[in-house]
């Protein structure tokens, strides 16, 4: 007798008997293949300088790889498990063996060699933790889908037109149009001409820069996934909801784009577009998209300098040259990190508490911290301390290898959580959640957060309020799910880019 599959979708169960001889055919030739894939970095990485650090960061790129593997093909699209995987295995995983072996870090400073093993036990414990939590997390859901808080298209409708009078009042104070096509070095210089920046308060820069980008990343998350299930409930709402969707892509074009805002931003936008409007069905898209990322990261993500300055330009470094400069410096600054802590102990919480409530002016709180990354740079003496400073070290810094534990299990806990909701049958807060916390995941893993926090945290403070807040639906533009399903519709005939699942 053949059992169905437990995770059902659209009340179609999903035999699992017939793919069973392929699945353990593919599983033997993925061992092998990362069998030899480990042998051959063990060789030309590890071996020509053996040290513990550079086989630690062996073992961590080896957890990575075969983690990404079981997410890709786990039958159901995960993008918060499949970037953070990816982000480590490329940025703190194969960085750092090239690295070690020839014994040059991002930053040219006196290295501190009787760290590097602390900090490969910092990030092993990080990963194996998380991906523990992450097994745990996800229990299969039992029940018809959750209801509450849809999002709605009168929702998108609110976030766009708030986004289009946040740009039409910030805009020009912070430069007018023209200067977010030139570069980050002309943006900076026009708000510190408005009078924005240069003191140490630079909640009215958030104001009026962060706050619209924000804004406009959630309009483009929620249209897009209205579009994608086809939710209108007329030609007239559908032809508003395509035109809501044009606005926040010009929108998101003008605030997150490459030239001037930071290539995470930018990222971040073009990972939620994808998320928000694909819907990853068939397993050779999945792979796809995991193989991807990896790539992606190795290669794309040093080049997007291109965009930021003529020095970034004419510095460029391509193949693995690209690996000794500050682009991945993650294991670095997870070494000084330890370096701090061994000089200075942890700060308890005063970084991330001060992250969170990035809200609060200096003006009224005067002992709010500075970024973590700041501090960590400055204690080993750099000039620019605006660096990286990794999740993972910037936990340990806050609350010791204990606190890394803690965190990173429950933070695979939630993860879990968050791409299972990407799999109901209907849009919600979940689901729009899950796919702005897997677009902007890298930014975080990458820190520090008081750096990332702003962008991030008042991006899904704007979802929550307005999926939240706007619950009816006034102008009779979202049609009723139960409606349509009982007419033979349901949200997954939707459009968007999609596919039916299989193999």
């Amino acid at each position: 007798m053949t059992l169905p599959d437990p995770e059902q979708r659209d009340g179609r169960p999903r035999f699992r008997h017939a793919a069973r001889p392929r699945a353990r055919a593919r599983d033997v030739v993925a061992a092998v293949a990362l069998v030899a894939l480990v042998a051959l970095l063990g060789v030309t990485l590890v071996a020509p300088n053996p040290t513990l650090a550079g086989a630690l960061g062996l073992v961590v790129l080896v957890v990575c790889l075969v983690a990404l593997y079981q997410v890709t093909f786990s039958g159901r699209f995960a993008p918060v498990a499949v970037t953070f995987w990816s982000f480590v295995a490329v940025w703190v995983g194969f960085a750092p063996l090239v690295q070690i072996r020839d014994d040059i870090m991002a930053w040219p400073d006196l290295p501190l060699h009787q760290f590097y093993v602390t900090a490969q036990v910092i990030l092993l414990t990080a990963v194996a933790t998380f991906w523990i939590g992450y097994g745990r997390g996800a229990p299969v859901r039992a029940g018809p889908p959750v209801r509450r808080f849809r999002v709605t298209i009168e929702q998108a409708l609110v976030a766009t037109v708030v986004a289009t009078l946040l740009t039409a009042a910030c805009l020009p104070q912070t430069g007018g149009l023209a200067v977010r096509f030139t570069d980050r070095d002309t943006l900076q210089a026009a708000i510190k001409q408005a009078g924005l920046s240069g003191g140490k308060d630079q909640a009215l820069v958030g104001l009026l820069s962060t706050l619209p980008a924000a804004v406009c990343l959630v309009s483009l998350v929620l249209c897009l996934l209205c579009l994608r299930e086809r939710n209108h409930a007329t030609p007239k709402a559908r032809l508003i909801l395509l035109g809501l969707t044009g606005i926040s892509a010009v929108l998101n074009v003008i605030y997150n784009n490459p030239l001037t805002a930071n290539r995470f931003a930018t990222f971040s936008v073009m990972l939620a577009a994808t998320f928000a409007f694909v819907r990853f069905e068939r397993q050779s898209w999945r792979t796809l998209f995991s193989a991807g990322m990896l790539g992606g990261l190795a290669v794309v993500y040093p080049l997007a300098n291109l965009f930021r300055n003529d020095k970034s330009r004419s510095n460029l470094r391509l193949g693995l040259d690209a690996y000794y400069t500050y682009d991945f410096d993650g294991f670095q600054q997870t070494v000084n990190s330890v370096y701090y802590v061994h000089v200075h102990g942890n700060t308890w919480g005063h970084h991330l508490i001060s992250a969170l409530l990035f809200w609060v002016p200096r003006s009224i709180w005067d002992g709010k911290a500075i970024a973590a990354g700041n501090v960590v740079a400055a204690s080993r003496g750099y000039t620019f301390q605006n660096l990286s400073l990794p999740f993972w070290a910037e936990v340990a810094v806050e609350f010791s290898l204990a606190g890394v534990v803690v965190v990173f299990f429950f933070y695979g806990r939630i993860a879990a959580r968050l791409d299972r909701a990407l799999g109901d049958s209907r849009i919600s807060l979940p689901m729009a959640l899950a796919v702005l916390f897997a677009a902007c995941q890298i930014g975080l893993l990458r820190g520090p957060l008081g750096a990332q926090i702003p962008l991030v945290g008042a991006a899904f403070v704007t979802l929550v309020v307005t999926v939240i807040g706007w619950r009816f639906r006034p102008w009779g533009l979202t049609r009723d799910p139960d409606t349509a399903a009982g007419a033979g519709g349901g949200p997954h005939l939707g459009s968007g880019i999609s596919a039916k699942a299989g193999a």
